[in-house]
């Protein structure tokens, strides 16, 4: 599985002569034709325009602002944030915000994790946003309105 069409093709070379060979260029493309549709597991939805006080993630317009102004956040750092804000407000796990903001399945290493929410703290505190994500050691994360 690669995203890069060259690195497919140089594969593809070097198993001429071995038999059957699938390629994919990601994940979702795999999990598509190895499973019907029902049987593969897809993050919970977040929910459409989420707001907690002056805090709004838009999904549809990958828009996530604090005080009406658009703070400069990646694809991941927006859908942690979502999941994070979305209601009830609650704990998520190290393995419920990977699957949420990555779309795939957590293996166990909490950096990926951790390093997106160092920087998502950054980015609120430079906003001067009152909302805060908290640790919950050996849990996950939390978002609390201040």
């Amino acid at each position: 599985m690669s995203s890069s069409r060259s690195k497919r093709v140089q594969m593809a070379r070097l198993m001429s002569d071995c038999g059957t060979l699938l390629m994919f260029p990601d994940l979702e493309s795999v999990r598509r034709v190895l499973f019907s549709e029902t049987e593969v597991a897809a993050p919970a939805p977040v929910e459409k325009v989420v707001a907690l006080g002056r805090l709004v993630v838009d999904p549809d317009r990958q828009q996530v602002s604090w005080a009406g102004k658009t703070l400069p956040l990646t694809r991941i750092e927006r859908e942690t944030l979502a999941a994070l804000a979305s209601p009830p407000l609650r704990v998520w796990s190290y393995q419920q915000l990977y699957q949420q903001a990555w779309g795939a399945d957590y293996l166990g290493d909490a950096s990926a994790v951790r390093s997106t929410v160092k920087r998502l703290r950054a980015k609120l505190r430079d906003a001067n946003a009152t909302v805060v994500v908290e640790s919950m050691r050996g849990v996950g994360f939390s978002l609390v309105d201040t």
